[in-house]
Formats: C-alpha cells, structure tokens, sequence
C-alpha cells in the first residue's frame, strides 16, 4: 500500500493542531507572508519526523526570467526549505509559459539548480501543456510532474505528487470518482495528495480506505484509462533524486 500523505495548499490555523489532521503541508515563501527562521525551525520541531514541509517557488522563479529578482527569490525559497527540511519543492509555471524548446531548456537549466539529494523535485505547469508532453519534459529534467489525478492518469513512477482540484472544490464527493484516484495510485511508493477546498479531512480518510481495499477486479474494465500514450517509466527517485 502506498505511503499516502495528505494536506492544504497553506496552513491553516496552528501547526500544532494542524498536524494532528494531515501529514503535509504547502508553503510558499516570498508570495504569502511566513514567520522568520526561528519560528520555522520551531514549526519542524513541531511535527512528527514524517510529516512533510513542501516549499512552492515563488510566481517570479516559475516565469523563468532570468535575473535578480528570481534569483533573489529562489534563494529565500531555498533557505526556507532548508530549516524546514522541506521533503518536497514544487515549481509551479504559468500558462503563459508555453511547451517549447526554449522552455524546455530554461526548465532544465531551472531545477539544476535545486538540490537533488533527499528532495523531490516537481513541476506543475499551467496552460496548453498535454500530459504526454507534461511526462516527458519532467523525465528529462528528472523531476515529478504534478497532474490531477483525478482528471488524469497519474504519471508512471513510484512516487506521485498530485494536487486534487476537481474533489476538492466539488460540493459531493462520489465514491466513483474516489474510486478512480485510488486506483491510479495503487502501487505507488508514496503519494504527495494536496486538496484544494475544504474537503481534505474527508477526502484523506475515504481515499486511505479505498486504498486499503483490495481493488474489484469484476470492475476493472469500468475505470476509467488515458487515451494518450504513456511514455516510458519515470526514473526511480533513487535516480532522479
């Protein structure tokens, strides 16, 4: 079963009661307001070894325009993940960022320099990138794309790091729609589950059980499949990583 780590696009409330109700957390330096280094390493002490810090990239390092202001930027992002031993550093781009070799190369160029060791690195981009495409720009940068899954097939790789924005602003949650995340995650060593809206709590506990649940395979055929192409696996994270 995989590991299965759950929580909100920022933190809400204090990070002592927080973490009694998720196990992960985003936050996103240099965009939103957070506490100086004292305050952050006592956040860390805070939270039980497995709980996870990840650190979103500020809106000015995702343009990828390169100068002072990204670089500034990215190294306040880079010092706030280190005090947090954040586990996840997430690069979210914009969709005017469009799918082109130039791109390609600045993404590259990008991640190259972030820390590789004991860090997942992923990528989430906005706009007209297909998914086939999404896959193998991250596999050649080596990092994670970050996809809905419950919209789209998870990525191939042992390690998933998916934002649920479908389930988390929808007014009712079906058990089909459930049921289809869980599995495409089936199998996976760790899943990174940020839900967006005000439905985690319930989301985390009916997802973890449909995971514990062996699949029916008499309803197999009933799951939905990407239409697209799967490019080949995604490097081991011991690889990539």
């Amino acid at each position: 079963m995989a590991r299965l780590l759950v929580g909100l696009p920022s933190l809400k409330g204090d990070i002592q009661k927080y973490k009694d109700r998720f196990d992960l957390v985003e936050l996103r330096p240099v965009d939103t307001s957070l506490p100086r280094a004292t305050t952050l390493r006592k956040w860390r002490k805070a939270v039980p070894p497995g709980f996870v810090f990840s650190v979103v990239l500020p809106r000015v390092v995702g343009e990828l325009a390169a100068g002072k202001e990204l670089d500034e930027a990215l190294s306040t992002s880079l010092e706030v993940a280190a005090v947090l031993e954040a586990r996840c550093v997430v690069l979210q781009t914009p969709a005017s960022l469009r799918p082109t070799a130039s791109n390609r190369k600045k993404l590259a160029a990008l991640f190259e320099r972030l820390p590789a060791e004991g860090v997942v690195r992923c990528w989430e981009p906005g706009g007209i990138w297909e998914r086939d495409d999404i896959v193998a720009t991250a596999r050649a940068a080596k990092v994670i794309p970050v996809l809905d899954v419950a919209r789209d097939a998870a990525p191939p790789g042992p390690i998933v790091y998916t934002r649920l924005r479908a389930l988390g602003k929808s007014s009712s949650i079906g058990a089909a729609a459930l049921e289809r995340v869980a599995d495409r995650l089936r199998g996976r060593r760790e899943v990174f589950l940020v839900v967006e809206g005000d439905r985690a709590s319930q989301i985390k506990s009916q997802l973890a059980a449909s995971l514990a649940r062996k699949p029916d395979r008499s309803t197999a055929s009933a799951v939905v499949r990407p239409t697209m192409p799967m490019p080949n696996t995604l490097v081991a994270e011991d690889e990539e990583q």
